[in-house]
This record gives structure tokens, C-alpha cells and sequence, in this order.
């Protein structure tokens, strides 16, 4: 069984701490969450060991954009009319392999599935592409990663204990390459932007219309139910988590480090 949350958007750290919690609870309850979410307003995500030395203070500050560290690696991700994933469960769940690449791929064929069920065909990098940069984690493809016609769409990251596996990520409905690119310090930033619009796209640009959060969900819950042979709870956010997030929230936040 499969609990699905299909949650109201929250501040950045606050979202990050949900998910943590989520999977720290799972490891104990046995259980799997798929929870599906967006973001209070434009939240800049950075991998657990990213470093903030090339962060644009001065326009991320100017803009009002929130920037939170993930419990997940990788590189920064910029969470702005986008819906976010995050799939949680035991580390001994037979049902997902015991391998990070591995159940890494497994979670993105439920992925290309749920892309399938809005009529989007996808496909999966096979190998690792190099970046232009060390920051921008949508300028280059994993492992594992979805693309549609050769180009990325879905970026994702994976954080596994010995007790809980959490993966997330994003699926982009329009890019905001702007202010993406300027959050962090480049002086080629045009250069930068431009291999963005040519290596990457959004849900809008492939179905060429809007698409719903509630479009999305379902495709999502067809896709985990197929892809994982599992029946799809509906679920909520329960008291517990709540208080667990709360707990650990101020962990993910970044804030501006004075020389």
C-alpha cells in the first residue's frame, strides 16, 4: 500500500522537514508515502553538501526567494510553478530494490509511467552528463534521470539510511531560467541560460497548454500504482509528522553567511 498526500504548499524548510519526517516515521511504521506538493513561494533547494560561496545574495534577498538545504545531494534547484514529488519508504520494502541506482530507476519508470497517463512520452538517461556549471542541477542529466525528447525534465535526488530511502524532485510546468540562473554569481549568465532553453524542458512546453496540479496527481497515482503493483491510499498529513517537521525544520534553512 501506497499513502498518497496531496499537500497545500508550504515554506521552503517546512517542506524539506515533512519529508524527512515522513520517511523516518515509514522506516518504523513499514509503510510507503508518495506525497505531491508545491512551494509557498520561490524556494531556491540545494544538495546536502552543496556549497553557498557562488549564491547571488544580493538578487535572491531583492527578489524574495527562499533557499533551503535538502536532506538529498545534488545540485540547486529552483522551485517556482513546478509541482514536487517525494516518494518515501522502508529500506527493507521488497518492493523497491536494495541498490541506490537501482531503486533510483525503478522510481523514475513510475515516473515515465505517470508521464505516459498525460499522453508525454519519456525516456531515462543512461549515463552521467557533465554540467557547465558546478551550482544548476538542470543543466546536465544523471543516471536515471526523465527526459523528454532528449531533453531533461525531471531532476531528482535520493537520500538513503539504513532504516528509510527518500527520493524527490521536481517536475518543472514552466521554467523560470531568469531566476534560476541569476541566483547564483556567473558572469556568462546569457551563455548559461541559453544551454538551459536548449537542454531542457517543462511540462507546458511539451503539451503546448496549462496543466492543473490535480492533472498531475492523477497521473502520478497511476504511475506508482502501475509501475509498483500497489494499491494508492489517500492520505494526510498526521499529527506526528507535524510535530517531527516542526522539530527539525530550522535544519534546512540557508541563510546568508556575513564575512
Amino acid at each position: 500500500m501506497i499513502k498518497i498526500i496531496v499537500d497545500q504548499p508550504y515554506e521552503g524548510s517546512m517542506n524539506m522537514a515533512f519529508d524527512l519526517a515522513i520517511a523516518k516515521l515509514n522506516a518504523i511504521r513499514k509503510i510507503s508515502t508518495l506525497r505531491i506538493y508545491q512551494w509557498k513561494c520561490p524556494t531556491l533547494s540545494l544538495g546536502k553538501h552543496q556549497k553557498t560561496d557562488n549564491l547571488n545574495w544580493e538578487f535572491i534577498k531583492s527578489n524574495n526567494i527562499s533557499v533551503v538545504r535538502r536532506p538529498s545531494g545534488g545540485r540547486a534547484v529552483l522551485h517556482n510553478n513546478e509541482i514536487t514529488y517525494s516518494f518515501s519508504t522502508f529500506v527493507s520494502n521488497k518492493n523497491l530494490p536494495n541498490n541506490l541506482l537501482a531503486s533510483y530507476l525503478k522510481i523514475s519508470q513510475a515516473l515515465v509511467r505517470s508521464l505516459q497517463a498525460l499522453g508525454i512520452e519519456a525516456d531515462l538517461e543512461r549515463s552521467k552528463k557533465e554540467g557547465v556549471t558546478k551550482d544548476l542541477c538542470y543543466d546536465a542529466p544523471s543516471f536515471y534521470e526523465v527526459k523528454v525528447n532528449g531533453k531533461k525534465l525531471i531532476g531528482s535526488a535520493q537520500y538513503r539510511t539504513a532504516n528509510f530511502v527518500l527520493q524527490h524532485g521536481s517536475i518543472p510546468i514552466k521554467h523560470d531560467y531568469e531566476t534560476y540562473v541569476n541566483s547564483f554569481k556567473y558572469s556568462h549568465t546569457e551563455w548559461i541560460k541559453q544551454h538551459l532553453i536548449s537542454s531542457t524542458i517543462d511540462l507546458e512546453t511539451i503539451l503546448k497548454k496549462p496543466i492543473s496540479k490535480i492533472e498531475i496527481v492523477k497521473a502520478l497515482e497511476i504511475g506508482f500504482k502501475s509501475v509498483f503493483k500497489e494499491e494508492i491510499s489517500e492520505g494526510f498529513l498526521e499529527q506526528e509528522e507535524i510535530l517531527l517537521a516542526q522539530k527539525i525544520k530550522n535544519n534546512f534553512t540557508v541563510l546568508e553567511e556575513k564575512n
